[in-house]
């Protein structure tokens, strides 16, 4: 039987503790995932390394937005990856693109090179995904020797994407280099569809948040009130068991 691998995208300490309750395999720790997330803070970093035992890797992202990166954020972004390092996480999760949308070789070729100098994985996020060629864009990050791709296949979400995912995973098999890429499909897995995905695309590791919203026990006495309902979000555990479930299938 195949073996799978599913990240669990955790932007609380409620989230990395639900994944690994429920027998994920790897979280992805971040903040802000409702922006698409950004790098987390120290505190929620110390917290996880501290107190859980699943393998971590963190988003390292300086801002929301588009992925063109001045060289302050640059050196912020390396400064992060050299703080992962000395805090002993599995891998780091980059990526920066130039203003034609294609691949920022040198930066992203920096950020892989101080990773590996910290013994971290290095995954290539989803700004693979606003690239002018996909296909062009795993080309060149293969090349920089990118541990792992994460990916939608360029389209809102994974199932939408599964033709393209299917032959970027192709592609790795393929590539000159002889060193295979995992790509990693993200955006909208859930159980109803995560043995589909895997099994059209042949990928072998999965990325999801199993996000659960549920109402504030904040009461609001006073002061400016939302017109939305006060919520909360974090990872569900019963969300991750149940893609864990149906891959075993």
């Amino acid at each position: 039987m195949k073996t799978y691998t599913i990240e669990v995208c955790s932007a609380s300490y409620q989230s990395a503790a639900a994944a690994q309750a429920a027998g994920a395999g790897r979280i992805e720790l971040c903040s802000a995932l409702g922006t698409g997330g950004v790098t987390p803070s120290a505190g929620l970093l110390e917290m996880v390394t501290s107190h859980l035992n699943i393998r971590t890797n963190v988003l390292i992202r300086p801002r929301e937005g588009d992925f063109l990166y001045s060289s302050y954020e640059a050196e912020e972004t390396l400064r992060d990856i050299e703080y992962c390092g000395r805090l002993g996480v599995h891998g780091v999760v980059v990526g920066a693109l130039d203003s034609r949308a294609r691949i920022d070789s040198d930066m992203c070729r920096e950020f892989a090179r101080t990773a590996r100098r910290a013994g971290l994985s290095t995954t290539f996020h989803r700004a693979i995904d606003r690239t002018a060629d996909i296909f062009s864009a795993l080309e060149e990050v293969m090349s920089l020797g990118y541990d792992r791709v994460l990916t939608s296949g360029g389209c809102p979400t994974a199932y939408e994407g599964m033709e393209t995912i299917a032959r970027m995973e192709e592609m790795t098999h393929t590539h000159l280099g002889g060193r295979h890429t995992i790509i990693m499909p993200g955006s909208g897995v859930k159980p109803e569809n995560i043995r589909e995905i895997a099994l059209r695309t042949g990928v072998c590791e999965l990325h999801m948040s199993a996000s659960h919203t549920c109402p504030s026990g904040m009461e609001v006495l006073g002061g400016i009130a939302s017109a939305d309902p006060q919520t909360v979000t974090h990872s569900d555990g019963a969300i991750i068991s149940g893609a864990i479930a149906a891959l075993m299938n």
